[in-house]
């Protein structure tokens, strides 16, 4: 019977190493380079002159590719809380659009220099990978371009979620891939054309799927 005890309790501390191991494989910090593909969207309202309302939208869908720097501890046995920043050094148009209505006003949108803060909680399904959440941060420089552009509408804000796998395929490199959404804060711009000043409101969306590579320290 002792016999018995004792090789259940070894059993169950072999299990209990195993499983806190499996948590703190995902431990440290990382370095990664991802690939995205981003769908834009801005739909938004132009108000002339006489109050007129009337609707448009732009939208593209791009690649982009940028560069992730995080740090992970481990919380529990197989669950882990990581801290991160991201930063994009290319450029991401949105394409052409048009208004109707009067005027009728053909714009083109552009986001650059987009950076995110993010914290990412996640679970490990095995030692080498785990599901996670994440929660961003995200700030950008945003402009429209055209003729008639009279006021630019500033820096897009606004907050993303994602989800995703992350999987070593060594005990330092990994790979993830994850889906994500991003609303940011209402812009507002205006626009002359015909001799008439237009109020241009809009509200940018951002969807991706990213691929990263990255390497533990």
């Amino acid at each position: 019977m002792n016999k018995i005890m004792k090789l259940s309790a070894i059993a169950l501390l072999a299990s209990s190493t195993s499983l806190m191991a499996q948590s703190k494989n995902f431990e440290g910090a990382s370095i990664a380079a991802y690939a995205a593909t981003v769908g834009a969207t801005v739909d938004g309202s132009l108000t002339n002159s006489n109050s007129e309302v009337t609707t448009g939208s732009i939208g593209k869908n791009t690649p982009i590719a940028g560069v992730d720097l995080a740090y992970t501890v481990s919380s529990g046995s197989n669950g882990f809380f990581g801290l991160g920043a991201t930063y994009v050094p290319m450029k991401a148009k949105f394409g052409a659009g048009n208004s109707s209505g009067t005027p009728s006003v053909a714009n083109n949108g552009e986001i650059k220099d987009h950076y995110s803060v993010y914290i990412q909680p996640g679970y490990a399904i095995t030692k080498d990978s785990a599901l996670y959440a994440k929660l961003a941060y995200n700030h950008a420089d945003f402009t429209i371009t055209g003729s008639n552009v009279a006021q630019q509408p500033g820096n897009l804000e606004g907050w993303g979620y994602g989800i995703g796998l992350k999987t070593f395929l060594t005990p330092n490199a990994f790979v993830q891939v994850e889906a994500s959404y991003t609303e940011y804060d209402s812009l507002t711009a205006k626009e002359t054309a015909n001799s008439t000043t237009s109020t241009v409101t809009g509200k940018p969306k951002i969807s991706a799927g990213t691929v990263t590579f990255g390497y533990k320290f």
